[in-house]
């Protein structure tokens, strides 16, 4: 009990930190930017894109790869939810600057961006052999951090949110990597 209080209050020294310092930079631009960039981690864009992917994999003779794609999605969602109702933490209290309904802990945005993008770049970096798809790869990687970051920036989630989705994400993608390589390697 001890030393969950003192991870937890650690947690809680990070989580005002990083929301202090996220106040000194934010602008209206920011606001604006982060706005758009958190709705590439809405469900809408996993059920729009996730489809329009898996199409795209399965015409180009890579319906295994969509599989493992939608089924990691699948257990990220899943995993998502059962922990967000166990835990049951609070979304920040202030000012949000867009819409989020639900617990808080862990961040779905983060978790299940590194999950989708995050497969998706590695397919581009492992079987790409243009230097523009392994750029989209690259962009991918760097989109993955900037819905973390705008999470926390709009003020629906702690940082100790963001972190753990993606801790969790990463868990999640190692799998889907391994499942891919199974048949693969």
């Amino acid at each position: 009990m001890f030393f969950t209080a003192g991870v937890l209050d650690r947690a809680w020294y990070v989580d005002k930190f990083i929301q202090n310092w996220i106040n000194e930079i934010s602008s209206p631009g920011l606001d604006i930017f982060f706005r758009v960039v958190t709705q590439l981690g809405s469900p809408a864009a996993f059920i729009l894109l996730g489809l329009l992917v898996f199409l795209a994999l399965w015409f180009g003779g890579q319906i295994r790869s969509g599989m493992i794609l939608n089924g990691g999605l699948i257990a990220a969602w899943a995993v998502m939810k059962f922990l967000k109702d166990l835990v049951g933490r609070e979304r920040p209290a202030g000012e949000q600057l867009t819409t989020a309904t639900g617990m808080s802990f862990p961040s779905g945005h983060a978790m299940l961006s590194l999950v989708f993008y995050g497969f998706i770049a590695y397919l581009l970096l492992i079987r790409s052999p243009s230097i523009y798809g392994k750029l989209v790869g690259y962009i991918l990687v760097v989109m993955i951090g900037l819905i973390g970051l705008s999470r926390i920036y709009l003020n629906v989630h702690y940082a100790t949110d963001v972190a753990a989705g993606f801790v969790l994400g990463s868990v999640i993608l190692t799998i889907m990597i391994k499942v891919f390589r199974g048949n693969n390697s």
